[in-house]
């Protein structure tokens, strides 16, 4: 992640979820889409999860915080 700066790279995660409301990703699905690593996008979904902004569930996977 280098090329991007953190925020950069937190802002297009995030962004994922706001475009889409019910979104529900696993790091795996998140790093597809995103084009992050798989380690990189797990530790920027942890970010957000100890921002608040996203809740994660016991399957796994991340949803936006209500």
């Amino acid at each position: 992640m280098a090329s991007i700066r953190l925020s950069d790279a937190v802002n297009r995660l995030k962004g994922t979820f706001l475009e889409s409301p019910g979104t529900k990703l696993t790091a795996d699905q998140a790093s597809k889409l995103c084009g992050f690593d798989l380690l990189e996008c797990g530790r920027l979904l942890e970010l957000l999860r100890e921002s608040g902004f996203l809740v994660a569930r016991p399957d796994g996977s991340f949803v936006r915080a209500s």
